[in-house]
């Protein structure tokens, strides 16, 4: 038996990552809900945003029953995101086949979702209401351990060739140290 206190479990990081881990409609919800918890904590820019929408995820529509909700679903979610972050929504997302040819409502009460769908989802057939996860954050994004440990070796050598510059430059005045 393997030993669970090894196991770390990956959330997906983009679309395309959800599209490869989900077998059904409802493994894409739950794989759709993970990467939502995984942007609204991580993607802290807009660049972010956009590099976890911009690849184009699989047609699932062939991979299992009513995948083709989940390829509309898709492509309106990439869309709303786009406008709601002012960024530009991926080419993928404007296909026909990312289309639902009859229409599908995520809840009984018609008339109000017929309403309150944005228009990224209405012109796919999809009649739901999508969650915001990006809530861009003031300063800086965040950047792993490694990217820091890099930038902190650049300004080192930086500094020691600066300061090798002004000694050598003393030196050739013949300034003591």
């Amino acid at each position: 038996m393997p030993d669970l206190t090894q196991i770390t479990l990956q959330r997906p990081k983009t679309f395309k990552e959800v599209a490869e881990r989900s077998d059904s409609l409802e493994s894409f919800g739950y794989n759709l809900r993970d990467w939502q918890h995984e942007v609204s904590r991580r993607a802290t820019s807009h660049q972010q945003l956009s590099t976890s929408i911009q690849e184009a995820p699989p047609i699932l529509a062939m991979k299992f029953a009513q995948g083709e909700i989940a390829d509309a679903y898709f492509a309106a979610y990439a869309e709303w995101l786009s406008i709601q972050a002012n960024i530009d929504s991926p080419t993928w997302s404007k296909r026909k086949a990312r289309s639902l040819k009859t229409a599908w409502y995520s809840g009984p009460n018609h008339n109000q979702l017929d309403e309150l769908t944005p228009e990224s989802f209405h012109k796919r057939g999809l009649y739901t209401l999508p969650e915001n996860v990006f809530n861009p954050k003031p300063g800086r994004p965040r950047v792993s351990e490694e990217t820091k440990r890099q930038k902190a070796i650049l300004r080192q050598r930086a500094y020691r060739k600066r300061t090798k510059a002004i000694l050598d430059k003393a030196r050739a005045l013949g300034i003591k140290q």
